[in-house]
């Protein structure tokens, strides 16, 4: 049962990654400032925390 659950919740985070990937490139382009970087660098760290710490 657990891995039916999980395979279903990898299908819906793959989904929704897939989604969010068509959305970049269906927007308008522009460059990257420093300020972007680090505010990208400080929520990948966040959630990579978040995963960290025990359910």
């Amino acid at each position: 049962m657990r891995a039916l659950i999980r395979a279903d919740e990898k299908r819906k985070a793959e989904e929704q990654l897939e989604a969010k990937l068509l959305e970049g490139l269906s927007g308008a382009e522009s460059e990257l400032t420093p300020a972007d970087w680090s505010s990208i660098r400080r929520e990948a760290l966040a959630k990579v925390e978040a995963r960290k710490k025990p359910r």
